[in-house]
Order: C-alpha cells, then sequence, then structure tokens
C-alpha cells in the first residue's frame, strides 16, 4: 500500500498518473495547498519542504516505510518498483532523461514564472512575461520538432517523460499550440489513456 499526500497541480498529478500507470494500490490524502496544509506539523513531519506530492510506501521489502518526496524522484522509483515505464533500449532511455530533464529544469519553471509575474505580482510586470513567453515558444519549438519524429517523448514508447511533462501542456489554452501540430496530436494521444484521465482527476 502507497498512501499520496497530495494537491491539483502539476507535480502532484505527475505522481497520481504514475500511481495508476503502474498499477499500485494507494490512497489519496489531500493536503490543501490554498488552505496552507502543507505548512501544518503534521505534513512537515513527513516532508519537512512542505511540498507535494510525497509518498509512502509501506510494502518495499525494506520492512520500514519509505517516505519519498519530489515528482522526479517518484516517477523514478515508481518506474524501478513496477520495472515499467523506462525504455530498454540505451537510446530511448537516454532521450527520457533528456526530457524529463529539460521539462524540469526549463520548461516547468519558466510556467511558473510567467503565472508568477502575470498573477501573483501586484502590478503585474509585464514586460517579465513576455520575456518569458518567447523562451517558451523557443522550448515549443524544439519540443514540436522532436516529436515530428518520435511518437513520445522517449522515442516509440510512453515512458515517465511523458508522464512528468503531460500535466503542464494539458492545461495550457489550445491557442497555445495553433502551430505546433506534433504537440497537439501528442497531448491527444496521453489524454486518451484510461490511466492518465484516473489521475488527473486525483484528488478529487
Amino acid at each position: 500500500m502507497i498512501d499520496l499526500y497530495t494537491y491539483g497541480t502539476f507535480n502532484g498529478r505527475r505522481a497520481s498518473i504514475m500511481l495508476e500507470e503502474t498499477g499500485f494500490t494507494y490512497n489519496v490524502h489531500k493536503v490543501d495547498l490554498m488552505k496552507g496544509e502543507q505548512k501544518q506539523a503534521e505534513f512537515l513531519a513527513l516532508n519537512p519542504s512542505g511540498r507535494i506530492p510525497a509518498i509512502i510506501d509501506h510494502d518495499n521489502g525494506t520492512g520500514e516505510p519509505i517516505v519519498l518526496s519530489q515528482s522526479v524522484a517518484i516517477l523514478f522509483y515508481l518506474a524501478e518498483k513496477s520495472g515499467r515505464l523506462m525504455p530498454s533500449e540505451p537510446k530511448y532511455r537516454a532521450q527520457t532523461y533528456e526530457w524529463l530533464s529539460y521539462h524540469a529544469t526549463d520548461i516547468a519553471p519558466n510556467l511558473f514564472n510567467i503565472f508568477y509575474f502575470s498573477q501573483l505580482c501586484k502590478p503585474p510586470q509585464q514586460d517579465a512575461v513576455d520575456l518569458l513567453r518567447q523562451r517558451n515558444d523557443a522550448h515549443y519549438t524544439l519540443f514540436d520538432q522532436h516529436l515530428a519524429d518520435n511518437e513520445y517523448l522517449g522515442g516509440n514508447q510512453y515512458s515517465i517523460a511523458d508522464i512528468a511533462v503531460f500535466p503542464a501542456m494539458a492545461l495550457i489554452e489550445d491557442e497555445t499550440f495553433k502551430n505546433y501540430q506534433h504537440i497537439q496530436r501528442w497531448i491527444q494521444t496521453v489524454a486518451a489513456r484510461p490511466a492518465v484521465q484516473r489521475g488527473m482527476a486525483v484528488p478529487e
């Protein structure tokens, strides 16, 4: 049994999609970020960084629970535990590592910064938003070019790279990708997976 502590963010949905894809039995514990529950002592005792998602794996063969945070680390851990969602061929495994890292270090922070400067800053910092959107266009162009030659981010096999990137891409306005037909195709393909649909709905 795995306990998942999560909220309806990009990072949280990575973990719930992975759990659905791998088929592990898990319990969902909603940590309401809007109410500040991530800062309460009970959650901080589990994850001192005060961030979601976090998991507790009670059935891991060591005789004691394993507690793990950081969504990318959770993806790697569950891929290894299940023996699934990592390409076996070195070329495609390398692509999986590359695109997972590219999203975590470039695309996702850029998306958050756009949200921060456009929605949270008072007043909004439009010059910063415009610059960040230009950077995003460069990211999406590279993303689209890669998908022109590959069904998924890790070649022709669905992997943890797709799970890492999909939640953010799925919630961006369709208009953003009007000139990126391969990204559109990829989003539709991943979104059609039943496990992805279930994972995106967690927590209710």
